[in-house]
């Protein structure tokens, strides 16, 4: 099951404010269930005084190192309550909006680039190696990509570079970095910059890593209203076993300031192929 936490303050201030001074902060828990998952929703309502965690706590337990809620709610860390957080599901759709690309682009020749530091994404090179001759792969964990190279020779014939070095971002097309990117790259302005995670150094280019897509109906139905759609969907995907979602495609994506479709992202990557013409 899982555990959401919503802490709804209510102004202190004016008639109403002073009014509510009167009444007792009180918690209200709410179950939903569909056939795949199932979600405890606890909201505290805060009228006055401090917030009794210890009232809270009765109803999160032991998943209070894991506790779904809102990125402004402010946790108490010291006895164990942490915000959950995961990119699975994120670069997973990094690397479904890669594919997209390369699938519909309709160019001879796009170098792309896969980022993969320490071999955590070998699995998605057979299935570029399907749209793109040779794909280069940048990574420490060489021995891993050396034996998925010589495997994806033998069964399909296709070339995989795999370097240490980060020179053949230079003149690199699409650029797919599913962990987050700690430092800038030497790449193009016109390169198209895929990650599922928000960089932490500015880039020479736009990154691309917010995705969005349509909740199924089912888990739309069971989504306590106070959080966001797709931070929803990570935790289904990552703790209540909702693999399917690990096939969709975003039908929304952002890089913090500008959103794309999915045709206008594929425009910019032919963009940038028109320029090589």
């Amino acid at each position: 099951m899982l555990t959401a936490l919503n802490i709804e303050e209510y102004p202190r201030q004016g008639l109403k404010g002073k009014l509510r001074l009167f009444r007792r902060n009180r918690l209200k828990v709410e179950h939903s269930f569909c056939e795949t998952a199932a979600v405890k929703s606890v909201t505290y309502e805060h009228y006055r005084g401090r917030i009794s965690w210890a009232s809270i706590d009765r109803f999160v337990k032991a998943q209070r190192n894991h506790v779904l809620c809102q990125k402004e709610l402010s946790l108490p860390e010291e006895i164990g309550y942490k915000r959950f957080e995961s990119y699975e599901l994120s670069r997973r759709m990094c690397e479904n909006a890669a594919l997209y690309l390369l699938r519909s682009v309709d160019h001879p020749k796009v170098k792309t680039v896969l980022l993969d530091p320490d071999g955590d994404n070998v699995g998605v090179c057979e299935a570029l190696a399907k749209y793109t001759d040779p794909v280069y792969v940048v990574t420490q964990a060489t021995e891993i990509y050396v034996a998925q190279a010589e495997n994806l020779l033998s069964q399909m014939g296709a070339a995989i570079r795999v370097s240490r070095s980060e020179s053949c971002l230079r003149d690199a097309d699409l650029i797919i970095a599913p962990q987050r990117l700690t430092k800038s790259l030497s790449c193009s302005s016109s390169a198209v910059i895929l990650s599922g995670e928000k960089p932490s150094a500015p880039q020479p280019a736009p990154v691309i890593y917010e995705y969005s897509f349509d909740l199924a109906r089912q888990y739309r139905s069971i989504k306590p209203p106070y959080l966001d759609d797709m931070y929803f969907a990570s935790a289904l995907y990552t703790m209540a076993g909702a693999r399917e979602m690990s096939a969709e495609l975003f039908t929304r994506c952002g890089d913090g300031e500008t959103i794309h479709t999915r045709q206008s992202l594929l425009k910019r990557l032919t963009n940038r192929l028109g320029e090589l013409a």
